[in-house]
């Protein structure tokens, strides 16, 4: 029996995962570097004044709601042009009571699944459409500024059926709250300005997110479960809609300030991905030949590891390989310095400091956490 060549197995494994990572690593590389292009406001001033639903499901009671409608109601747009909408299955009584005595609708689903998805669609039912040009879809802990309507306003005026306003963190006290902000602002340079920047699709974040009424109405029945975010994608992606992105319009967002409520929010974005990536598998073929490369990017963006673990696989790699075989180390550090280049010149100039250096200890405790969860999340 022929002796097995471990060196040579090796070195074909390395050769198939490095070809693997180089082509995340370029793809992340090639839109850092678009995001870095200058773009001043596109959208002209306008006169027409849309009719806006602002939507905020709510899973779970809380009482931060109310910050989160305050805000709203101080927009320079005009009250007279917008509605916001509370609907929930269950919130509390003292809750309640303060939303009622502000100009707000509260609708309750007293029979349905209490989750974003059937909520929305509930509201969407209730509501008359007629009413409505544009619906935004919130989280209970977002608050805005004066000018968000009116910038959102001026972007759908202009054409923008779907439009995703730039989200930040507005709470980085903790190291994890701080590496979450961060991880969130790359992601918003790679996958929003630099994907915009090339004319693809911006990718849509959960929140701070404008659609056109009726299609939102027509098309959020056919989300049937898991994330809501990334089968609202899907859909509008295959219809050939294209995603907007308002870097200048601000969302700020509650993030998660401790590991175990990152990992609450991570575990659930695996699951909705992987549900996802299933369904949209079949379609690629099909998109690819097409034309439709919005789609087909949106796919392989599924396809790829999270950010962290991409960047501790290449770190091991490279720390493996150098044990093994110095020359054939030195295109993984290479690789390595690639990646860290990609996120750096994506991180905003407010983070380029101490605190986010030193929030960096963190860094590989999420990282084993980030595993966890994507091995908990196959299992499942």
């Amino acid at each position: 029996m022929e002796q097995i060549n471990w060196y040579e197995m090796i070195y074909w494994a390395e050769d198939i995962l490095f070809f693997c990572f180089m082509i995340f690593v370029g793809y992340l590389f090639i839109f850092a570097i678009a995001s870095l292009k200058i773009e001043r406001s596109k959208y002209p001033q306008t006169p027409k004044r849309y009719r806006y639903v602002i939507l905020f499901p709510i899973e779970q009671s809380d009482s931060i709601i109310l910050d989160s409608v305050k805000s709203f109601l101080e927009q320079d747009y005009g009250k007279d042009y917008f509605d916001i909408v509370i609907v929930f299955s269950s919130l509390q009584k003292s809750v309640i009571q303060s939303l009622q005595k502000l100009p707000v609708i509260l609708l309750k689903n007293s029979n349905g699944e209490n989750s974003r998805v059937r909520l929305l669609e509930y509201a969407t039912k209730q509501l008359d459409a007629s009413e409505y040009d544009v619906a935004v879809i919130m989280k209970p802990n977002n608050t805005v500024d004066e000018n968000f309507l009116g910038e959102i306003n001026k972007a759908y005026h202009s054409g923008g059926m779907v439009v995703q306003t730039h989200r930040v963190s507005k709470n980085i006290k903790t190291n994890t709250a701080i590496l979450n902000a961060v991880s969130e602002e790359i992601n918003n340079s790679i996958f929003r300005r630099g994907h915009v920047r090339l004319g693809f699709s911006a990718g849509l974040i959960g929140s701070g997110m404008a659609f056109n009424y009726k299609w939102l109405k027509d098309n959020i029945s056919k989300v049937k479960r898991g994330g809501l975010t990334k089968q609202l994608e899907a859909i509008i992606l295959k219809q050939g809609v294209f995603i907007d992105y308002l870097e200048h319009v601000y969302t700020y967002d509650e993030k998660a300030k401790n590991v175990s409520a990152f990992n609450n929010q991570r575990r659930g974005w695996y699951s909705a991905e992987r549900y996802s990536l299933k369904k949209a598998l079949k379609d690629f073929p099909k998109a690819l030949f097409a034309g439709n490369f919005d789609y087909c990017d949106k796919i392989f963006q599924w396809m790829m590891p999270s950010k962290v673990l991409l960047l501790a696989f290449i770190v091991l790699g490279a720390i493996f390989l150098t044990s093994v075989d110095l020359a054939l180390s030195i295109k993984w550090w290479v690789l390595l310095l690639a990646i860290i280049f990609s996120f750096s010149i994506s991180i905003p100039e407010k983070f380029a400091n101490f605190r986010t250096l030193w929030a960096l200890i963190a860094l590989p405790l999420l990282s084993v956490s980030i595993f966890r969860n994507l091995f908990r999340s196959h299992k499942q």
